[in-house]
């Protein structure tokens, strides 16, 4: 007989699966790591490599295409976000075959919308004047701009059903192989950039060669995965259902204002600087930007493979690794973001007059309102993060499109008064009065179980 002493110990099961969750949280951020170190790196090459080449209103200009027309990622009407969360609950039920259909019925879902839009989209095209709205003066110019997005809507729209195998890999929680392709394009890219500035071949021939590069990398991706990595998966046709079609319009819809709310704070600031200011002034603040976004490396690494993984968690019951995951990432995160908001504002507009010239140098009001901003946006995402997860977007989704409007019309304003800062200074105040209260009680909510009689998707109980 066994005493109590040498009587076998084994781990509970929601505790191995809590660790092995938490492995793959962290193998998929590592690799996210090293991506975004890479596409940093690559940045850092050719931001200066592609302002001197192209000048700062031709620089501005390519910014603005590439920020603006993924304003229009709100047209997968919520599905790609739906489906992540799909994914990862037939994952927990070990339910392939409900993967599968949830898979062929936002794939199907998304190419119908791809060719509804082409096809609007050849119809309002005569009518459009894209170089009044770039704010172009030159007829070139402003030929080279139509043309550039034109091919930039055309690879958005190939992208559409394409980018949802990163959501099917993402539920399964095996971001890490997003990563590695992410990467091989970022590398390749950089080349193509190279190759296209020392063949001079303009704005137009930079934004094919590169939009080409990227379109290339997701067709691979997708073959990958439905051919070799889970060909069960393989998006038929007939596999697609109007029931599970129903269930991720049912959850896209929140998921559809919130991406709308999201494209308007995120993706609108360029345009609105390049409309009342000029493309010679997104110059500055875009360069600010893309330093202040690396500081947030961290999160935005490990957040592809945390949203998953609290899905999962929470469809299995487990509020215990909910809870202490999330203190533990929002600690690391916003301790990571302060101190590099830190260095940025010692040693950034130095660092910026060196790396890029005195063109692209922010004022201290800038500088000082982006590092700001950033510190409220991370804490935000870290939160919104976990909401997204577990469903919990309706009245989010809301909020969020009211600080949008808030957001859109209080930086139109201020642009004219204060310049590229307005558009800092509007998106922060709409959120300080309309979001950042609700979304904390709605996260408090989650973290401490206070609705969860009432929540229908979670299982109170269920094996961890």
């Amino acid at each position: 007989m066994l005493t109590e002493v040498d009587e076998p110990r084994t781990e509970p099961k929601s505790r191995l699966k809590g660790d092995a969750r938490l492995r793959r949280v962290l193998q998929g951020g590592a690799s996210a790591l090293a991506s975004r170190a890479v596409a940093a790196l690559c940045s850092l090459i050719t931001v200066p490599l592609t302002t001197h080449y192209l000048g700062a209103e031709c620089y501005g200009i390519w910014v603005t295409i590439s920020t603006s027309i993924t304003m229009l990622a709100v047209l997968d009407l919520g599905i790609a976000s739906s489906l992540t969360n799909r994914i990862a609950q037939a994952y927990a039920a070990n339910d392939e075959a409900a993967a599968q259909r949830h898979y062929s019925s936002a794939l199907w879902i998304s190419v119908a919308v791809s060719l509804a839009m082409a096809g609007l989209g050849w119809l309002v095209w005569p009518h459009l004047s894209i170089p009044a709205l770039f704010h172009v003066t030159d007829p070139a110019l402003g030929r080279d701009t139509s043309f550039a997005v034109a091919v930039t809507f055309a690879f958005f729209l190939l992208g559409l059903p394409l980018n949802l195998s990163h959501r099917v890999l993402s539920g399964y929680q095996e971001t890490q192989i997003v990563n590695g392709f992410v990467l091989l394009s970022n590398v390749l890219g950089l080349l193509v950039i190279v190759t296209a500035t020392r063949l001079h071949l303009g704005l137009l021939g930079l934004t094919v060669a590169y939009s080409c590069t990227l379109a290339l990398f997701n067709l691979l991706l997708n073959g990958w995965l439905v051919l070799y990595r889970r060909p069960a998966l393989f998006p038929w046709p007939h596999v697609a259902q109007r029931s599970a079609m129903r269930e991720l319009f049912s959850s896209g819809s929140s998921f559809f204002l919130l991406q709308i709310a999201a494209v308007i704070v995120f993706n609108s600031d360029n345009l609105v600087i390049t409309h009342y200011l000029g493309p010679a002034n997104v110059l500055a603040y875009s360069v600010t930007w893309k330093l202040a976004g690396m500081a947030t490396v961290l999160q935005t690494a490990i957040f592809p493979s945390l949203w998953p993984a609290y899905a999962e968690a929470y469809a299995r019951g487990n509020q215990e690794w909910v809870r202490h995951t999330f203190w533990l990432t929002a600690r690391g995160a916003m301790g990571v973001t302060a101190a590099a908001m830190l260095g940025l504002l010692l040693l950034g507009r130095t660092f910026i007059h060196w790396y890029i010239g005195p063109a692209a140098v922010p004022g201290w009001a800038l500088l000082l309102a982006v590092c700001n901003w950033t510190l409220l946006s991370t804490m935000m995402d870290l939160q919104s993060c976990l909401l997204i997860a577990v469903d919990r977007v309706k009245l989010l989704g809301i909020l969020s499109l009211v600080a949008a409007a808030v957001n859109l019309a209080v930086s139109m304003y201020l642009v004219q008064r204060l310049g590229p800062i307005g558009v800092v200074a509007g998106t922060a105040i709409s959120y300080l009065l309309v979001l950042v209260v609700p979304q904390a009680w709605q996260v408090y909510q989650v973290l401490y179980d206070v609705s969860a009689k009432n929540d229908p998707v979670r299982a109170p109980g269920a094996a961890g």
